[in-house]
This record gives structure tokens, C-alpha cells and sequence, in this order.
């Protein structure tokens, strides 16, 4: 098992929120990714990440950050 960051675009928040799943491979962790996004009508997007490598972003975080800066 490793463990997986996932930042979450939710409307009801000015900022992303922050999710710590774990899961046995990235694959996992993706498909656990895109079901937290699911899992809300207000859930915009999701990020996800490994030791602050992005794996997978989908929805509003596939967007470049509208602040010009670079996601990690």
C-alpha cells in the first residue's frame, strides 16, 4: 500500500480540499480519485498526487491554475 494526495475542487470552498487516501497502486488511486469526484454534486474536480508528482488531474483541476502558476 502507498498513499496518495488528492486535492479536491469543491464550489462550497475558496480552496482545494485535501484528501490523504491509500491505496496498493496508482491505478487504485486513480479510480479511488475519480469516485471521490464523483461522490458530490459539488465536487468540481480532482488532483492526483504522489510525494508531490501529478498523476492524474480530471474535471477542474485538468485546467492550468488560472493564477498563470503551474500545478505541481
Amino acid at each position: 500500500m502507498a498513499d496518495f494526495e488528492v486535492y479536491v475542487d469543491d464550489d462550497r470552498y475558496e480552496v482545494p480540499s485535501f484528501y490523504l487516501i491509500s491505496a496498493a497502486s496508482a491505478a487504485r488511486a486513480k479510480v479511488l480519485a475519480e469516485e471521490l469526484w464523483r461522490s458530490s454534486a459539488h465536487h468540481r474536480g480532482v488532483e492526483l498526487l504522489s510525494d508531490g508528482v501529478r498523476l492524474a488531474a480530471m474535471g477542474s483541476m485538468a485546467e492550468p491554475a488560472s493564477d498563470g502558476c503551474a500545478r505541481a
